[in-house]
């Protein structure tokens, strides 16, 4: 009862089937007073049925005097444009219609009538798959945008509700079939496991509580290692320092790397204990928007960017005669039987040296950054590639004399930024 006095100043957009759930939680709101605004799919999977729905929904929004948007979707063919089944592809479509509608329509948030069954159900399928504790605790209550106010709900509570205020509804005949995992289990799993224990939804619902107050505390956890391994003004946006000697010594090592890494989008804890635990410096891991890169000292986060994401490089192998256009930076010319393969992408790590071409003796990188005005950015941000252990270009800025051509060049590599 306390979701639905939080809701009841507010304007609610309230996803509408016309199922039994979804009619209760709208009779439920709108008889609480809260501000509804109802949206309907229609996903055009089950003809005749699916207009049916639609025309009893466009009834019951009337009858109470509530707003509604309906709108059709091609599910069949986005689906196969995006190559997805049909219950993915009806949940992409109907989510980013909901979205577009709490903007537009600017309400507070999206409400569903997910309940207590559902969030077994769900549980059971994340089990069966092999979860971890993230997907152990089912359907959440509430997000930013989404509301569930019948989570806590049964379905037997859903039913009772709806007999003593005399509602109608509509049933789906895909519930009735086994063809999709959630209805083995409603059907086959959840009557066995109520014959077993009757109060089992009420164990259910206890047990999420004691699964949410261990991921409450495991994070409380988590963060401290955080503070402690990660540098002080570390954060999703810059570099963050990691002490990876202190990180070594955490206890469930495989845990701690899954929950410090995965919100920057490193999943794969066996990469992430090769990288921080194991690799030379200058190795990394780029996940969609971060790069993890190893130092002599530990490691370094950065959030990669335009400027930061590794070049693209293209190869050719150029033998006699000879055809060399120089002048572009993006294009360097080495004498390939002096490098050894597999050439390397790496950024700048301490104790970095090189011989610039023309200059001919040993330079620091730091050195040469300073005499080129880098920017501490630009620092960061400049890409080496490299024959083992030996700087060959830095990229788009100097070749290395000892990779250059000569009259003796009998192999040309032409590497082209692309």
């Amino acid at each position: 009862m306390n979701t639905l006095n939080q809701l009841k100043n507010k304007k609610i957009l309230l996803a509408i089937s016309g199922g039994i759930d979804s009619v209760v939680l709208t009779h439920l709101l709108h008889s609480h007073g809260t501000e509804l605004l109802l949206a309907h799919c229609n996903f055009q999977l089950r003809g005749e049925e699916s207009d049916g729905d639609e025309a009893f929904v466009h009834d019951f929004a009337k009858t109470l005097g509530i707003p509604l948007e309906v709108k059709r979707f091609d599910t069949h063919q986005y689906a196969i444009a995006h190559q997805l089944n049909t219950q993915l592809a009806a949940r992409e479509l109907r989510y980013e219609w909901f979205y577009e509608l709490l903007e537009t329509h600017h309400c507070d948030a999206l409400a569903t009538a997910h309940h207590a069954n559902d969030n077994l159900e769900t549980f059971l399928i994340n089990l069966s798959r092999g979860s971890g504790l993230d997907g152990l605790l089912g359907i959440p209550q509430q997000t930013d945008k989404i509301v569930r106010p019948l989570l806590q709900w049964s379905r037997q509570q859903i039913y009772d509700y709806a007999e003593a205020h005399r509602l109608q509804w509509r049933e789906d005949s895909s519930n009735a079939s086994n063809k999709y995992v959630r209805n083995v289990i409603r059907h086959e799993i959840i009557p066995q496991m109520a014959a077993i224990h009757p109060n089992y939804l009420e164990n259910f619902n206890q047990t999420q509580e004691y699964l949410h107050q261990s991921a409450r505390f495991i994070d409380f956890y988590i963060e401290e290692w955080k503070k402690s391994c990660f540098n002080p003004e570390g954060g999703l946006s810059v570099p963050i320092a990691i002490d990876t000697q202190k990180l070594q010594s955490a206890p469930e090592i495989d845990l701690v790397l899954h929950k410090l890494f995965y919100p920057y989008g490193f999943g794969n804890v066996k990469d992430l204990k090769n990288l921080l635990f194991n690799a030379e410096a200058g190795k990394q891991l780029l996940s969609a928007t971060h790069s993890l890169v190893k130092d002599s000292k530990g490691a370094w986060l950065k959030e990669l960017t335009a400027e930061s994401l590794p070049p693209t490089l293209t190869y050719e192998e150029l033998t006699p005669p000879f055809n060399i256009t120089k002048g572009d930076p993006n294009i360097a010319f080495m004498d390939a039987d002096k490098l050894t393969a597999p050439l390397t992408l790496r950024q700048k790590q301490a104790g970095d040296f090189f011989y610039p071409i023309g200059l001919g003796v040993k330079k620091k990188l730091s050195k040469f950054f300073i005499d080129e005005k880098y920017s501490q950015v630009a620092r960061e941000n400049q890409w080496l590639l490299c024959s083992g252990e030996d700087i060959v270009w830095v990229i788009a800025k100097r070749l290395d004399e000892r990779f250059k051509i000569t009259e003796n060049t009998q192999r040309i590599l032409k590497v082209v930024v692309s």
